[in-house]
């Protein structure tokens, strides 16, 4: 009796799904409940999506957790982390596909855009956005890649990805893996001596975006960085 239960309610839930075609109306541990429905095709995944959210805080926070975090949850397979995982490098990789659809000007969608590239990554690393005429990100390339906490930039490499973009407008992003986004010296100092090198070139250094565990940091908007540095 119990199992045909839940057969009805995940029934309903669908249901409900196909009628509003969108999650608006639905709660986070709904929305969990419907991602696990596929990875445990009976019984009740309520309990396990309370669980989670408890956990992990929203459903942002489940699907940013690693797989081992997820794992220490009560009746989370290796298979339920695997498909939560999927799911979030599944979105992550939807995103960055609007390239040339994001326009810099936009502020907000613009650090939402970066981000997505350094989602999960356990390395440092730095990225490069050329900007063009319309202000729209036409393209991305790793400038960098270094160890946990540190990251060599080859001027040289760089220097090539933006002539060859034929972009005069760049972002810098690159993330602290594990740490909050706070600039360290060495970053403003680097950041400004790119500012300098890249002038020279007739190419403007938009902002410098540093990506952590708390969000994504903007050293313009901070006052770390000026156009006439």
């Amino acid at each position: 009796m119990q199992q045909a239960d839940h057969s009805g309610h995940r029934q309903r839930m669908r249901e409900r799904l196909r009628k509003s075609n969108s999650l608006d109306s639905f709660a986070e541990h709904e929305i969990l409940e419907m991602l696990l429905f596929y990875v445990f095709p009976r019984g009740n995944t309520n309990d396990i999506a309370h669980r989670l959210l408890v956990r992990f805080g929203s459903l942002k926070g489940v699907l940013c957790a690693s797989e081992e975090e997820l794992l220490q949850v009560k009746d989370m397979g290796s298979s339920a982390a695997i498909a939560i995982k999927f799911f979030d490098m599944f979105t992550n990789y939807v995103k960055r596909q609007e390239i040339g659809a994001v326009d810099v000007r936009d502020y907000g969608r613009t650090i939402e855009y970066v981000s997505t590239f350094f989602a999960g990554e356990k390395k440092e690393k730095v990225k490069i956005f050329c900007v063009n005429s319309s202000c729209r990100i036409q393209s991305v390339t790793d400038a960098a890649r270094g160890a946990d906490s540190s990251v060599l930039v080859d001027f040289k490499e760089l220097t090539k990805t933006v002539l060859n973009s034929g972009c005069s407008v760049i972002i810098i992003a690159h993330n602290h893996p594990g740490a909050a986004n706070i600039p360290s010296q060495e970053d403003i100092a680097v950041t400004r001596k790119i500012m300098n090198y890249l002038r020279m070139l007739d190419i403007t250094v938009l902002d410098h975006f540093i990506v952590g565990e708390n969000g994504t940091l903007s050293m313009r908007s901070c006052g770390l960085i000026h156009s006439e540095e």
